[in-house]
């Protein structure tokens, strides 16, 4: 009697106890955990999405600015050449006199009328300095493009090495995962079947104790397990631009 009355309060103490173990399991182990029903989308996608990103952008903004460069460098050339052209419009009038001697007066005379004036043409100029020097300027912004486009293809090759990195780290933690929980569910069923065997006098309070500090660390190893697993998925999402995780 004194035995079962015995177990009766260390039970009812370890269930205590266990209470909140067992309800932040119930959290931990939720069946609708997004983190658990987690699929990777195929490594292409995230190399694709992954040029979507600002620094994608800022490379390519910086390419098609230089090519514009190096239009301008080859239509250089209009620079040596001037137009130049002037018009006027205006009416001429012109005053003369006639004098015929003495008994006659002076006979003035006004004629006008209206003329234009144009020209036009043009100057080409020939600074040597330049004009020797047009082709190699040209070449020069043309490697220009070519370092930024090669700068461009380095990032992304880094780009894809962490991405690659991460995604093999979110695979081994979701099978980590998947262990745990198996590992989780097993020991459940132990310290159930110990908190039976305790009750039917078959082992004593270390075992039992034994069993759900085997239970606690199960719970515990799939709390940590999932933190890394969601770390890695989060930064997975913004190096690669794709959302991964609906909450």
């Amino acid at each position: 009697m004194n035995r079962a009355i015995i177990s009766f309060c260390i039970l009812f103490g370890l269930a205590i106890n266990a209470n909140a173990q067992v309800s932040s399991s119930k959290n931990q182990v939720d069946t609708n955990d997004v983190l658990l029903h987690f699929v990777l989308p195929p490594l292409e996608v995230l190399f694709e999405n992954a040029k979507k990103g600002p620094s994608w952008e800022l490379y390519t903004l910086k390419i098609e600015e230089l090519n514009r460069k190096v239009l301008t460098e080859k239509r250089s050339w209009y620079q040596f050449v001037d137009f130049f052209g002037t018009y006027q419009y205006g009416v001429v009038g012109m005053n003369s006199y006639t004098d015929l001697g003495s008994s006659y007066p002076l006979i003035y005379q006004n004629s006008g009328g209206e003329q234009i004036w144009y020209n036009a043409g043009a100057s080409i100029r020939f600074p040597l300095d330049k004009l020797v020097d047009k082709r190699n300027r040209t070449k020069a912004q043309k490697l220009t493009v070519k370092q930024a486009e090669k700068e461009m293809e380095v990032w992304y090759e880094d780009r894809q090495m962490q991405i690659i990195e991460l995604y093999v780290k979110s695979e081994e933690m979701l099978n980590n995962l998947k262990s745990a929980i198996e590992q989780y569910a097993l020991s459940q069923a132990q310290y159930e079947m110990a908190e039976k065997d305790y009750i039917m006098g078959s082992i004593n309070i270390s075992a039992l104790g034994i069993a759900k500090g085997q239970q606690v660390m199960a719970i515990q190893q799939i709390g940590k397990i999932k933190s890394e697993l969601k770390t890695a998925i989060l930064k997975l999402e913004i190096i690669s631009c794709t959302k991964l995780l609906d909450k």
